[in-house]
């Protein structure tokens, strides 16, 4: 079992740039002012800081950096989402297909192995759910993207627990960041879609945000290396 004080001394001083311009953006609230650059800039720095985070994790050519790869892209065209969802009113499908996108990576990054269909019949019925909540505020173009959406959307979540079966030696902590960051997801993204078709949410900016960058902060995790098997490896090297 991997200590915590562990995890924390291998991965925290990685994570601070993250957590400083997370709170910049809770405490400058630039969402008051309305869209405008600046917006942009505070709310895609802690997206910029993962994209810094996961880097560190990427050596050499193998089956895990590439799923770093596909984690990183994923960061990197959710954070040509924020920056169209701050001009919303012209460009939020633009967002829309940034992020369907950025969760096409993260699908591929959790990989179709193992299937675990029972978990996906749980996760269609789900999907199905939100789906028929929202539907009523759909119009147009809006009806298939929000749809094609919700699939992937809940797709990824369904790829991030299939990787966890807590009776087999398939448990981790980063496979169990995966899924916790799939969760909050799709709660942010439930509540951007409720927010937006259906009724006002109160304290949206700082319900979405905060479980937006939590849910990339747990995909984010999801590349880092345990320090035990951190520490296998260089065992290994000096062998």
């Amino acid at each position: 079992m991997v200590q915590i004080t562990s995890i924390v001394k291998s991965v925290g001083p990685r994570l601070l740039p993250f957590f400083k311009t997370s709170l910049l953006f809770f405490l400058l609230k630039p969402y008051e002012s309305g869209p405008s650059v600046y917006l942009l800039v505070v709310k895609c720095l802690p997206i910029i800081c993962l994209c810094g985070f996961v880097i560190t994790y990427i050596r050499g050519v193998s089956m895990r950096q590439r799923y770093s790869l596909c984690i990183l892209a994923g960061l990197v065209l959710s954070c040509f989402g924020d920056a169209c969802l701050v001009f919303y009113k012209q460009y939020f499908i633009h967002g829309l297909l940034f992020f369907a996108f950025a969760h096409v990576l993260y699908i591929m990054a959790f990989g179709a192995q193992p299937l675990k269909l029972p978990v996906a019949i749980v996760m269609s019925f789900f999907a199905a759910s939100s789906y028929a909540f929202l539907y009523p505020g759909l119009k147009q173009v809006m009806v298939w993207l929000c749809l094609i959406y919700v699939i992937l959307i809940f797709t990824m979540f369904w790829r991030a627990v299939a990787r966890i079966h807590p009776f087999e030696n398939m448990w981790t902590w980063t496979k169990m960041c995966a899924c916790i960051g799939a969760l909050l997801f799709i709660i942010s993204d439930f509540c951007i879609a409720v927010d937006k078709f259906r009724f006002a949410i109160p304290y949206r900016h700082q319900i979405i945000m905060s479980t937006y960058y939590s849910a990339q902060l747990g995909i984010a995790l999801s590349v880092a290396e345990t320090p035990q098997k951190h520490n296998d490896k260089e065992d290994n090297k000096k062998k």
